[in-house]
């Protein structure tokens, strides 16, 4: 029993080292994605409400870890949507970290 009891022990310390890995990744890349955000909005601040309202981060729902950029004032949907999108951000700024933060999570897990 104690083989196994090794083994299983081994598998839980290394799956919480991938868990801690990517968790790390995704509050580096949820602050660089808010960073970028910020600098390449398009629009021309007004109050400067929008621009400091733009939040990047990462959560664990359930097993999924999500790293995120989003609005956190009411009109940032007119801002992402009205003018064919003249003035949106966010799909730009994930379209733009995706690949780099999906390479680096796949060698965290393949490491």
């Amino acid at each position: 029993m104690s083989g196994i009891n090794t083994v299983l022990g081994n598998l839980d310390k290394w799956a919480k080292s991938k868990k801690i890995a990517l968790e790390a990744l995704g509050r580096v890349s949820g602050a660089n994605m808010q960073a970028h955000a910020r600098t390449n909005a398009p629009w021309t601040n007004r109050t400067g409400m929008a621009r400091r309202g733009l939040r990047g981060g990462f959560v664990w729902e359930g097993s999924e870890g999500l790293c995120y950029i989003a609005h956190s004032m009411s009109y940032g949907v007119w801002l992402e949507l009205a003018n064919d999108g003249k003035y949106g951000i966010l799909k730009n700024t994930r379209d733009k970290f995706a690949k780099v933060v999906l390479s680096q999570a796949e060698r965290i897990m393949n490491k």
